[in-house]
């Protein structure tokens, strides 16, 4: 069974320019140990196709299994426990907690888990010194670079160990010291660890090292 399967998934959003169909129809799917990149210009629906995946969008038509779980068919509840559970996120703007310090922000879906606070440091310094930034840890966000941010987010993704990490457009806006910094992090992760790793990008920079390549063109994946 693959780790995750997509069935005709559909995403249309509505606007006062009239409808917009986001994802039309893709069925795909990801074994584990992955490192994928879904790719193609702004627009062409690869943010919304990730956001289905993580259960951060529900689609309007179609089924995404997880693990064999139908996630669609979830109630909000159950989504939100899920994603917390098995899902890690990587997003483009490093969405980090300004008052929390490296170590807090890396351990924060920990604390949500309801992991006690010796558990979560020792497994958040684990994963700083993984991304080379113990020295960091006490530093806050406006305290770091933006590609140190993101090394943080990248821990904090992993710090839960989830089933595969989602990274969208990870590397947009990092220079190429910090983007290969990363890419490297990543790729150590995925071959020693079998992190499953699946990006969003129209970084050739991204493009270049993933191993598998989905080109997506106006919501739908073309080439297969």
């Amino acid at each position: 069974m693959a780790l995750i399967e997509l069935q005709n998934v559909v995403k249309v959003y509505e606007s006062q320019a009239g409808s917009i169909t986001a994802v039309n129809g893709v069925s795909t799917s990801f074994e584990e140990g992955e490192f994928t990149a879904i790719v193609g210009p702004s627009g062409c629906g690869k943010t919304t196709l990730l956001n289905a995946i993580g259960g951060l969008d529900r689609p309007n038509q179609g089924h995404i299994h997880i693990d064999g779980v139908n996630i669609v068919n979830l109630k909000d509840r159950d989504l939100i426990d899920f994603r917390l559970q098995h899902i890690g996120f990587v997003f483009q703007a490093y969405n980090l907690i300004p008052v929390l310090t490296a170590l807090e922000n890396t351990g924060f879906i920990l604390e949500l888990q309801g992991v006690s606070k010796k558990e979560r440091d020792a497994r958040a310094m684990e994963l700083l010194e993984a991304v080379g930034l113990a020295d960091r840890a006490h530093n806050r966000p406006n305290q770091l670079s933006g590609g140190q941010q993101q090394r943080v987010a990248v821990a904090r993704a992993l710090a839960s160990r989830p089933r595969f990490i989602l990274a969208d457009e990870p590397t947009a806006n990092l220079d190429s010291k910090s983007t290969e910094t990363l890419l490297d992090i990543m790729a150590a992760l995925n071959e020693k660890e079998k992190t499953t790793f699946i990006f969003s990008t129209h970084d050739q920079r991204v493009i270049d090292r993933a191993r598998r390549i989905l080109p997506l063109e106006d919501g739908q994946l073309k080439g297969l």
